[in-house]
């Protein structure tokens, strides 16, 4: 396999965000009187963006009640990125073995919190180009941003590889013809990204770096 741009994922990918986004969920519903959520909750409701996880976690009809939460949601999470989302177990080794490889990030979470946290707990410099949510171009499983990637970068799909944790990843890949690897540590069941029939499935950031580097797991 001849890859020369790998194209990752961020929340349940290259970071584990769980524990920051439940606080910041909880203190929009505690400012909108409402009881908090679990890790496990807000969690499962992750992956579609900021709007979609409010939609889900807020359960508010009212569009004026929901906006306020928005910007609850908005005003402790702009502060509180990095209280506790680290890279998880391996991310740095496996971005320093392979930097000699053009590396990208394509995301849903929003732009506006995408840059910040990157440059906040350092992963900023390994990556040529960076797509989050709000940034011009649909959200995935929508092709688009990861078309931009490609065009900018000018690497043809089948020398790239989309790396996540969820089925939005794995649908993104494969609409332009680009590999597609499963990771087994983030946010969705392995058996539910199994049966999406990704090419690889990663149990760890390493046999990302086989993967890649097309040598024996």
């Amino acid at each position: 396999m001849d890859i020369d741009l790998i194209v990752f994922d961020l929340d349940g990918t290259l970071v584990d965000t769980r524990q920051d986004l439940t606080d910041a969920v909880n203190y929009a519903l505690k400012r909108l009187g409402k009881p908090p959520l679990d890790v496990d909750t807000v969690t499962r409701n992750v992956g579609d963006g900021v709007r979609m996880l409010l939609l889900r976690t807020l359960q508010i009809e009212d569009d004026a009640l929901r906006a306020k939460g928005r910007d609850y949601f908005i005003e402790y999470y702009s502060q509180h990125l990095a209280d506790h989302t680290r890279p998880y177990p391996g991310i740095i080794e496996m971005l320093d073995t392979l930097k000699g490889f053009k590396m990208a990030v394509l995301t849903n979470k929003s732009q506006e919190f995408t840059e910040p946290l990157l440059r906040q707990i350092g992963l900023d410099r390994y990556f040529v180009k960076v797509i989050g949510g709000n940034a011009g171009y649909p959200a995935k499983p929508d092709p688009q941003g990861l078309q931009a990637i490609l065009s900018t970068l000018e690497v043809p799909a089948e020398k790239a590889i989309m790396i996540g944790d969820s089925g939005n990843d794995i649908h993104v890949g494969k609409a332009l013809g680009v590999k597609t690897c499963a990771v087994s540590w983030g946010y969705r069941p392995l058996d539910e990204l199994k049966a999406l029939q990704p090419d690889f499935i990663a149990e760890s950031p390493q046999d990302i770096i086989h993967i890649v580097q097309n040598s024996p797991v």
